[in-house]
């Protein structure tokens, strides 16, 4: 280079930039030029300091090199930047390397030079002091926030040594060779097809450099491949970074993407290297890549097709030089249909995309999965445990894994820590997954007298012993009593009586009614007679939301057509019928099966009882580090465990406990809450929601019309047959009856999957996934309803058992007029509880949909068709009130 081109480019350094013509020459006369092709290292970390540098053409950029955790990149330096200095001034070697970006001329003066003759300088001087306070000021806070916000692979606690799940051979990188040495004789963990199409994969992607796309369910894996990726590619010495966009705003997240213009000062402004910087020459993993937000996606389609970038404030353009990678939970047709990802970027991945298998695809790799687990976590907490029991896998095997990996993990980490042996045992197993404690509960246990009643022999023995008392007399009387219903006082206690105070007990006390029912009493004495072992077969815990749900509506259909109102002895049966059904199931099948897998009672009290405004509920954190018995579930000498085959721990609704206390009885770590909430959280945080209980919700609010005319419904049919008869047709009234039941159900129903088309359309999700939830958030508004129907039955017809009995007793009595109170004050508090419940729906079925939306934004708009669905029930409903 000429030396006026020296003095020039010297000139652009801020260094030299008060220097005079005479001086700049001087040092042009020193210097020396060297070049450094693009890639190549000026210098690594470690080298001897013997030279100062100034860039005069291209860019560098600055790496702390840290061994098998990669590079990490803290600053880059421009034309006119300088470095080298610091090892110089401290005698000692360079701390970091340095990188041409692309190829690099550089204005070189040797270690005598820069001390005797640079540093003899004033200016020069004083300018070096201001760029090493600066980086002073700057080591604490720029660079510490960006060396800080990179997640290396290989970072403990990452999730890194699970890439093992996914490779058949142990792998060869130096990042992995501490694994291969621990276990050198360890066999393929995957043995499946699925895992050896995994396998495939992760070889052929690392192959290239080009973007890819993984998708799946959550906790299937998609990172860790991601991850694996990366380090069997060419691209392992490079940084690896991570991206969730469920945590970045969209604005924020693209100035942090492309970075600004930065100062020629190393260090000074490295908070202003852009993803893009910091992942050069490695990988940048974009999760939950559908929330990102379509302009976002429009810039990153430019960056990815131009292979350039351009700092916020600047227009010059930058190489990018980052193998990008989207991680999704849906499939390229769904994000294409709703729209979530553009054509131009679904076009590039698919060239390159993987559907990650569910764990319940292939579960052949259970056991090694589980053995690596084992392995894992018995290092983790100072165990040697090899091996579960036949039992336990059996367990494992039969069930379907929601959580996929993440949630396979988390049961064997809970089972090695609560393992005393060097055997994992089936009740040591904790399946599902929790729900988080909730805000705005208060925990009745805390109150002494509660908690005493609660743990004491008297409940819940005293209440089934009363409630039995009342039911085998009502049994009596609706078969050897009165024929006219009115005067029966079986018709009495379970229509007028018994019926409305079960839904009053849905919304106040759950399913408390389940552990007072005595319907299960004479299966409960013959299990202790003869104690069966025997489970249900798995066919029917499958189906059992769609057994309980046709159930139910067949039971409905009885009471509503065939008037069992008025029926004493069809009522009688109806009683008699779900008792055997229940002592039947007792005798062969252990503990409650038909009050969890089949009562056709038991699905209303499960449905309703989950807008109660008490929920039963465990620590879990007790239940983890504490418990080693899990006699709430397993059972004790006391007692026989969890009568719903639940462990406390997993509850996350009140659809799977009937409040029967057992647990609170036999919990030692007083780990059982018993909370009185404001606001039923399971209604839009279910885990395991069902369509069979969406199914049932819907026909239950069908079914309220007929059921609302309750006597009148005769009436009904008769007018329908009239005018049938009017054309020719002469049908019997039970099947006139049945046609209007059943196209009650079939025409709301069917409004309901319309108008969950639209809405799914709408927000462009899959209609599946809003099918099952959205049923649930209407649950207050039917129970509210059904509520407002058994208010007027209670408030009319209850006094009938005063008159009843003293005309058994031979008093005179008139049955003109018993209500409770006047037919207005009963019209206001319906009015309250039907509003009440469909305030509580349109909350509920609003918290549903931003669940559904996953973080984005909810606008009113998305609402409009589910409200109107609700509000026009709610008008029905008043009507037929």
């Amino acid at each position: 280079m000429r030396k006026d081109l020296i003095e020039k480019n010297l000139q652009r350094s801020i260094l030299f930039r008060d220097i005079g013509a005479s001086e700049l020459a001087t040092f042009s006369e020193v210097c020396r030029i060297q070049i450094v092709s693009e890639g190549e290292f000026v210098y690594r970390q470690g080298d001897p300091s013997e030279v100062f540098y100034v860039i005069a053409i291209g860019e560098a950029e600055m790496l702390l090199e840290r061994g098998e955790k990669g590079n990490c990149i803290v600053g880059r330096i421009g034309p006119g930047g300088h470095f080298g200095e610091t090892g110089l001034l401290t005698d000692k070697p360079h701390s970091l390397g340095v990188r041409a970006l692309c190829d690099l001329v550089l204005i070189c003066f040797d270690k005598r030079i820069f001390r005797t003759l640079l540093l003899a300088n004033s200016r020069i001087h004083r300018q070096l002091d201001v760029a090493l306070a600066e980086r002073l000021r700057v080591a604490f806070l720029d660079q510490a926030d960006t060396v800080c916000s990179l997640r290396p692979a290989a970072d403990a606690g990452s999730g890194f040594e699970d890439v093992i799940l996914f490779k058949e051979k142990p792998p060869t990188q130096l990042q992995l060779r501490r694994m291969e040495q621990s276990r050198p004789q360890q066999e393929a963990v995957c043995e499946s097809k699925a895992a050896r199409r995994t396998h495939i994969i992760i070889n052929r992607f690392a192959a290239n450099n080009e973007p890819f796309m993984l998708t799946g369910e959550t906790g299937t894996g998609k990172i860790i491949i991601a991850r694996q990726i990366h380090h069997q590619s060419s691209r392992s010495d490079g940084p690896y970074i991570e991206v969730d966009m469920r945590e970045h705003d969209p604005i924020d997240l693209y100035k942090q993407l492309i970075g600004n213009e930065q100062s020629t000062f190393p260090f000074a402004q490295s908070r202003q290297a852009g993803l893009f910087e910091q992942t050069c020459g490695g990988t940048l993993v974009f999760s939950h890549a559908e929330l990102m937000p379509l302009d976002f996606q429009q810039k990153l389609l430019r960056a990815i097709e131009s292979s350039t970038f351009t700092h916020t404030d600047s227009d010059r353009p930058i190489a990018m030089q980052s193998r990008i990678v989207f991680l999704c939970n849906q499939e390229p047709e769904t994000l294409e249909d709703n729209g979530k990802i553009i054509p131009g970027l679904l076009d590039i991945f698919r060239k390159q995309h993987f559907r990650v298998p569910s764990l319940r695809e292939h579960k052949r790799d259970l056991p090694r999965l589980i053995e690596h687990y084992l392995e894992r976590f018995s290092k983790e907490f100072g165990k040697n445990i090899k091996k579960v029991s036949p039992e336990t896998l059996g367990l494992l095997m039969n069930y379907d894994w929601p959580g996929n990996l993440t949630e396979l993990s988390s049961v064997i980490r809970r089972a090695v820590m609560l393992a005393s042996k060097d055997e994992i045992l089936a009740d040591q197993i904790l399946l599902g997954l929790p729900k988080t404690e909730g805000k705005w509960e208060f925990n009745i246990l805390r109150i002494d007298w509660i908690r005493r009643f609660m743990k004491s022999p008297v409940f819940p023995r005293v209440p089934q012993i009363i409630v039995g008392v009342i039911l085998l007399l009502a049994v009596l009387v609706l078969f050897f009593g009165p024929e006219e219903a009115n005067r029966n006082l079986g018709i009495t206690l379970a229509w007028s009586i018994g019926w409305p105070l079960m839904f009053f007990s849905f919304f106040f006390l759950a399913r408390t009614w389940c552990s007072v029912c005595t319907l299960a009493m004479p299966g409960m004495l013959m299990q202790n007679l003869i104690k069966p072992q025997r489970k249900l077969p798995e066919i029917v815990k499958q189906y059992s939301g769609w057994i309980m749900a046709v159930f139910c509506i067949l039971v409905l259909w009885v009471e509503v057509v065939w008037n069992s109102y008025e029926n004493p002895a069809l009522t009688g049966w109806i009683i008699l019928a779900i008792t055997f059904g229940s002592l039947l199931t007792s005798i062969f099948f252990s503990r409650r099966a038909w009050c969890r897998y089949l009562c056709p009672l038991g699905a209303v009290n499960a449905i309703f009882s989950m807008p109660s405004i008490i929920e039963l509920r465990a620590n879990r954190h007790v239940c983890l580090n504490r418990c080693q018995t899990h006699a709430c579930f397993a059972g004790g000498e006391e007692n026989t465990g969890c009568p719903m085959f639940r462990h406390p721990y997993l509850v996350d609704n009140n659809r799977e406990c009937i409040f029967c206390a057992a647990c609170i009885k036999s919990c030692t770590n007083s780990s059982i809450h018993l909370n009185l909430r404001l606001a039923p959280q399971e209604l839009w945080t279910l885990q395991t929601p069902r369509w069979a209980d969406s199914f049932l919700i819907i026909s239950l609010g069908a079914i309220f019309f007929p059921f609302a005319l309750h006597e009148d419904y005769v009436h009904l049919i008769e007018a329908v047959r009239k005018l049938t008869a009017s054309y020719g047709f002469n049908l019997p009234a039970p099947l006139v009856g049945s046609l209007i039941f059943f196209s009650a159900i079939f025409v709301v129903q069917a409004v309901y999957y319309l108008m969950v088309t639209i809405e799914a359309k709408s927000l462009k999700i899959d209609r599946n996934i809003l099918l099952p939830l959205l049923g649930y958030g209407f649950i207050p508004l039917i129970l509210g309803g059904y509520m407002a129907a058994h208010l007027e039955f209670f408030v009319r017809d209850a006094w009938r058992l005063v008159l009843i009995v003293e005309e058994a007793l031979k008093l005179p009595v008139s049955y003109d007029d018993v209500r409770l109170i006047s037919r207005d004050s009963t019209s206001v508090l319906q009015t309250l509880t039907v509003i009440g419940g469909l305030l509580a729906s349109m909350y509920a079925t609003y918290r549903i949909i931003g669940r559904v939306l996953e973080g984005e934004i909810l606008e009113s708009r998305m609402l409009i068709l589910p409200f109107a669905f609700l509000i026009t029930m709610t008008i029905l409903f008043m009507i037929m009130l």
